[in-house]
């Protein structure tokens, strides 16, 4: 039940967020907002404001902001009205959901700076045999120091140096007290990258030692940290959904939903707050990137028919309007059916089998 609480108070941390920002934006633009909803269906709980309702609705996987005449058929021309604003309020409006959520991101990035990265250490829990790590004399509990003259202090970057290479890697090795260098060759293995391709990579044939290394950071070294952290975050999810239109990574491997997503938060609770954390940056980049696809009811569909309006200086008519919100709706249809029929078999079995 634990587990079940940390799961919903993560994911209404991460909608507040979002919603939060469409309902800023909305304010400054001098657009009345009706209700200010976290979750859907019938409401739990309900604070009735000057101008807005705030709402605990039953169902709590989402949220949503209403609008005063958000739609044509809700809008009477009135000023404060969100239809009756110039396009350039409109896209602050909308953007404004996915920006908070990349905001917060960062925000968490510089609090884990502040307590402490987590880094797998650059110890060799194990050299493994036939390799040329072994060929070397390199032994379990060595410490690499450095790759090809660049200080390194945890295993990420160093398997990252040393992959780089085509023939063979320097290294600076620690043993005990000793310290000493040696050149090791490469030879090529099938792993596993970040989106579970394999891929022929340059490897010496080591293995990390289970020995967590926490790095912390200064208040403005702090800063800089989230904000490499949200870069390299950014790009890798951006990749992954090229990867995944373009069809070279499995929708069935690539595509987590809220089953999943409960799955790796009970798993990560286990790691302690900086994890969860970290687990919380991550959804609010992912939540970004897939709020900004341009297709109809996500946030960059939205962008990009006001985009559309300003090009032809002109409004969609009402019926292509009507044809996209049903596509809208069968595509978000499809989506959710997909997740959850796809989590229930990556992750069902996991979870009730416990």
């Amino acid at each position: 039940m634990l587990n079940f609480l940390i799961f919903i108070a993560i994911l209404s941390v991460l909608i507040i967020a979002h919603e939060f920002g469409h309902f800023l934006a909305a304010r400054r633009n001098g657009v009345r907002v009706e209700r200010f909803a976290l979750g859907f269906g019938p409401a739990l709980f309900k604070i009735k404001g000057k101008e807005t309702d705030f709402l605990i609705c039953l169902c709590p996987l989402g949220g949503y902001v209403k609008l005063a005449g958000e739609s044509r058929n809700d809008s009477h021309g009135f000023d404060y009205e969100f239809f009756t604003k110039p396009i350039k309020a409109k896209i602050e409006i909308v953007l404004a959901g996915p920006l908070f959520n990349y905001f917060f991101a960062f925000i968490l990035f510089w609090l884990i700076a502040l307590l402490g990265f987590p880094y797998l250490d650059s110890v060799i829990g194990k050299v493994k045999e036939g390799y040329p790590a072994m060929q070397a004399g390199l032994k379990d509990g060595d410490r690499i120091l450095a790759v090809n003259g660049k200080a390194v202090d945890n295993w990420t970057d160093m398997t990252s140096l040393i992959r780089a290479n085509k023939e063979k890697a320097s290294l600076r090795i620690q043993r005990g007290n000793d310290v000493f260098a040696v050149d090791v060759p490469l030879t090529k293995s099938e792993i596993g990258d970040e989106f579970g391709r394999r891929r022929n990579m340059s490897v010496i044939g080591i293995e990390a030692s289970p020995k967590i290394k926490i790095i912390k950071y200064g208040f403005w070294q702090g800063f800089l940290k989230a904000g490499e952290s949200l870069f390299n975050l950014t790009f890798l999810t951006i990749k992954g959904f090229l990867l995944l239109i373009l069809g070279i990574v499995p929708a069935k491997e690539a595509i987590t939903g809220p089953l999943g997503i409960y799955y790796i938060t009970a798993e990560t609770i286990k790691l302690g707050i900086v994890a969860v954390f970290h687990l919380m940056a991550i959804l609010n980049v992912s939540l970004t990137v897939v709020n900004l696809i341009p297709l109809p009811l996500f946030d960059g569909g939205h962008i990009l028919i006001f985009l559309i309006e300003k090009i032809r200086n002109k409004q969609l008519s009402e019926k292509v309007d009507a044809v996209l919100t049903r596509v809208g709706f069968a595509i978000i249809g499809l989506i959710v059916l997909f997740v959850f029929y796809n989590d229930i078999l990556k992750f069902g079995s996991r979870i009730w089998g416990k």
